[in-house]
């Protein structure tokens, strides 16, 4: 399976999960009658599960070249079967993150580092930022 097609399917599924954790929320978990922390914390893995679909549909146009863009693809797949066990664990832990909802991020938060800095603009050595400019005067354009 390619790269591309795994962070299709990854984010596919967990934008699948999105609504269904919202319903989860309104009508088993009665969060809108909750207290204020698991009211939050419900509602804050809620949203960071669409933004971890959103990830993998976003990476599902492009093919990862290098080892560490892999990597970071690793990292990026994982998290959303990760942040759907914090969904359902957090809440009951108050402030007290799992380890599960913290390995989600910190995958999350890896992964975003080195896309950075392996995908960082470069600069071009080999053309002078003016030579297309020089070579429009000397054509006569």
């Amino acid at each position: 399976m390619s790269w591309s097609r795994a962070h299709w399917i990854v984010g596919l599924l967990t934008l699948l999960m999105f609504p269904l954790t919202g319903q989860y929320m309104r009508h088993i978990a009665g969060v809108p009658h909750l207290d204020a922390v698991p009211r939050l914390i419900f509602r804050s893995r809620h949203l960071l599960l669409l933004v971890a679909g959103v990830a993998n549909i976003a990476l599902s146009n492009s093919q990862p070249f290098h080892r560490a863009q892999r990597v970071a693809s690793i990292l990026i797949m994982i998290s959303p079967p990760l942040l759907i066990a914090a969904f359902f664990i957090d809440p009951g832990r108050g402030l007290h993150s799992s380890t599960v909802f913290r390995l989600a991020m910190y995958s999350l938060w890896i992964a975003g580092v080195i896309l950075a800095i392996v995908n960082r603009p470069r600069q071009q050595s080999d053309v002078r930022p003016d030579a297309r400019l020089d070579a429009g005067i000397s054509r006569g354009v």
